[in-house]
């Protein structure tokens, strides 16, 4: 197993072992617990583990201690039979999806999938072929759900650097940004409230150390 097998889900139930880790819970708990989350197990079936098995099975898993996850961008998440093209030119984007990411920035880690349905579109098969369709808003969730079953690594890639290009553009806007005037109020909003967490929204909360085995 390596981080290209850990899902966007799975990937938060990992930061939600750490935020909620109960005092008396030891290193060896946090690992059984980690170990049901990325492999599926109940913590029943772990308790009748054998000792060998039990180590062989944490040691397949100590690399989401000792590693960071090497996140690149993707053009296309496919993930459960469906495929989304991942639009990184916010110029592209409608306003309204911008004040989607502002507000699903406040909580990054566990709104990852969240952000990454905002900047992204559909992709469907036709007679014709692939065809991209257009954004529909209504379906924001449904994208988003899809999307917490997708590698990991590149929804997080993805969402990272849409964020650095969007500071970018967000930097230069006079040069850049194109926008209507009675958009311009949402949009100076939104650049004061995305410049002020960008640090926090690309830099994603690493994981504690886990068990180590000897």
């Amino acid at each position: 197993m390596t981080w290209d097998d850990i899902s966007v889900w799975q990937w938060q139930q990992l930061q939600m072992l750490h935020i909620k880790r109960d005092k008396d819970s030891t290193d060896l708990d946090l690992s059984v617990k980690a170990l049901c989350i990325l492999k599926n197990y109940t913590e029943s079936e772990v308790d009748s583990f054998s000792i060998n098995r039990l180590k062989t099975e944490l040691k397949s898993i100590e690399f989401i201690a000792n590693s960071q996850p090497e996140a690149k961008p993707v053009d296309v998440i496919k993930v459960n039979g469906r495929k989304y093209r991942c639009i990184y030119d916010i110029r592209n984007l409608p306003t309204a999806r911008y004040l989607e990411t502002k507000f699903f920035a406040n909580d990054v880690a566990f709104n990852l999938h969240r952000i990454g349905a905002s900047m992204v579109s559909p992709i469907k098969f036709t007679w014709k072929g692939f065809k991209l369709c257009k954004y529909d808003a209504s379906k924001h969730e449904s994208y988003a759900n899809d999307l917490l079953e997708a590698k990991f690594v590149e929804v997080y890639g993805s969402v990272v650097f849409f964020c650095q290009v969007f500071k970018n553009l967000i930097e230069n806007s006079k040069d850049y940004l194109k926008v209507e005037e009675k958009n311009q109020k949402i949009i100076e909003q939104l650049q004061e409230a995305f410049l002020t967490n960008l640090d926090g929204f690309i830099k994603l909360p690493s994981l504690q150390n886990t068990k180590k085995l000897a």
